[in-house]
């Protein structure tokens, strides 16, 4: 029989052990509440309120979900709240809570109302935080280049990093200042080629493609462009009144979005001082905004825990721009990164700990890939321009660098060895059928092709073991650590060089900037690290 959720507060809570009368039958639709006395159903509520003010508030309920059983976290309790607070309070009322349990049963209900992939990263949250052999299971990967290292003079943490050209790179400081270097002059000039000071104390910066404009959101909610040539403001953006968090561009460079800590998104025109649409998008601080490579699809990660997904074409027309939203895309609470890695996939990172691939297609059945062994928060996440890897840093520190899809890049490399295996297994049979049939043949040339066969079928062997290795993990491990501070890592820009390779910055709560080179074939070999 079903047991009332009544019940297991009762149990869970420490109240006196009141048996419940005998539940209705399942295909029942009577008030479950009913079959408990109400007095102590009363007295359920009031052990739950723990501050005794009369109503439940949101930790209150997370705290009861807890010793229920049921992993979630404040944005999960807080959307269970919201089912049960009927007039929208904010709170639960004593008639509410008596009406609540007149619809659910039991807690597995209460579970459907959650997202059931979440409970796997509350686990790997928990592992971390409790499990003393958790570096066994997720150990360290080889370490990097060494980076170049600059004390960037700022007087607070820095906030932002970008690339203006492939030698050029500004760095954006709460200290009000953006300084901008020329990586060839560094060492022999250690010194910013130009400083740009703000108002106040910037929050999210971005700049266009070729690196002639740099836009700035600050503490204050202002937003303004600013060209680099004569460092002078060329347009100053309204619709917001709080700070602002977060600001990309479209790939065109022809439209700005940005997010404020209101919850507030902004679509700009680039030339244009008042904004195309404005909306509320979510609950708390947008941190992150990024546009798909065509620039259709506008994508908005929050401390609120979730990740929306606007078509911007249609944003200030009608509500149908909400394309579709992961509730639940951070399980600890917040979203502090996403990313379009291509038109139909989402990279996101937050306060769990971990990294997730969203594919568009099948939002509603949670990461199609999940990224483990990190030990904080992952505050910083970039993409290659040509999605093959990321590049993270994280509250503690930690920098990585990832495969973006690990096993994706497995199979490819294990065609590419079929292809030369069967290519080899068919030059060495031509000679094997010229031996059997008494035709001349080069004995020499055979020899090193059957070698060369073995060789061949032994890496392609390999290879299918690392592919099943990896599925039976069913999540990604780095595979470079970067050299990087002590302290809280808050944004990564990557550079892709026009000879190969790529430049990576990384700024840090040290006010220092960190420059790491690759050479391609040293991209290359980081594929190949999964042998």
């Amino acid at each position: 029989f079903r047991l009332q959720v009544c019940y297991y507060y009762l149990i869970v809570t420490g109240l006196p052990n009141t048996s419940p009368k005998e539940p209705p039958p399942d295909n029942s639709t009577a008030d479950m509440s009913s079959y408990l006395p109400e007095a102590d159903l009363r007295g359920v509520f009031e052990k739950i309120d723990a501050d005794g003010n009369g109503v439940i508030d949101n930790n209150e309920l997370h705290s009861a979900m807890r010793l229920l059983g049921i992993k979630v976290s404040d944005n999960s309790a807080r959307r269970v709240l919201k089912l049960v607070d009927t007039n929208k309070s904010g709170t639960i009322e004593w008639a509410e809570f008596k009406e609540f349990f007149g619809r659910v049963s039991d807690t597995d209900e209460i579970k459907k109302m959650l997202s059931q992939a979440n409970h796997r990263y509350f686990d790997y949250k928990t592992k971390v935080e409790t499990d003393a052999n958790f570096e066994k299971m997720f150990g360290i990967p080889p370490f990097g280049p060494n980076a170049k290292c600059i004390d960037t003079g700022h007087a607070d943490q820095i906030e932002e990093v970008r690339w203006l050209t492939d030698s050029v790179v500004v760095t954006g400081s709460l200290d009000g200042r953006l300084r901008i270097w020329d990586k060839t002059q560094i060492a022999t000039f250690p010194k910013p080629v130009k400083e740009i000071k703000l108002d106040s104390a910037l929050y999210s910066m971005t700049s266009v493609a070729d690196g002639s404009l740099i836009v700035t959101g600050l503490g204050t909610g202002e937003l303004s462009a600013w060209n680099v040539a004569d460092e002078t403001p060329s347009v100053s953006y309204q619709g917001h009144d709080t700070s602002i968090f977060s600001c990309a561009f479209d790939k065109r460079n022809v439209r700005l979005a940005s997010g404020a800590k209101s919850g507030v998104v902004c679509l700009h025109d680039v030339q244009t001082r008042d904004p195309l649409a404005q909306w509320v998008a979510h609950e708390g601080i947008v941190n992150s905004v990024d546009f798909e490579h065509s620039g259709k699809m506008l994508c908005t990660g929050s401390s609120d825990g979730s990740i929306r997904i606007f078509d911007s074409r249609l944003v200030g027309a009608d509500k149908s721009s909400l394309y579709a939203v992961i509730e639940d895309a951070a399980a600890s609470e917040k979203v502090f990164r996403t990313r379009f890695r291509s038109d139909l996939e989402l990279i996101s990172s937050g306060d769990d700990y971990s990294i997730k691939r969203w594919d568009m297609r099948q939002l509603s059945q949670g990461p199609v890939g999940s990224y483990f062994g990190l030990t904080s928060p992952v505050r910083a996440l970039e993409l290659s321009p040509d999605g093959r890897f990321i590049a993270t840093g994280t509250t503690s520190g930690s920098a990585r660098l990832w495969l973006a899809d690990e096993v994706g890049a497995v199979a490819e490399l294990e065609n590419a060895a079929r292809k030369e295996y069967d290519t080899i297994q068919g030059q060495r049979q031509e000679l094997v059928d010229l031996c059997q049939n008494g035709e001349p043949f080069d004995a020499d040339e055979l020899r090193d092709l059957s070698a060369e066969a073995d060789e061949a079928q032994e890496k392609l062997a390999r290879l299918k073991k690392a592919r099943k290795e990896r599925q039976s993990q069913d999540c990604t491990q780095a595979c470079l650590a970067l050299d990087s501070p002590s302290m809280s890592v808050s944004s990564i820009a990557w550079r892709a060089l026009p000879e190969g390779g790529a430049c990576i910055a990384m700024g840090a709560h040290d006010q220092k900037l960190r420059l790491f080179n690759f050479k391609e074939k040293e991209l290359q070999a980081l594929g190949m690290n999964i042998l």
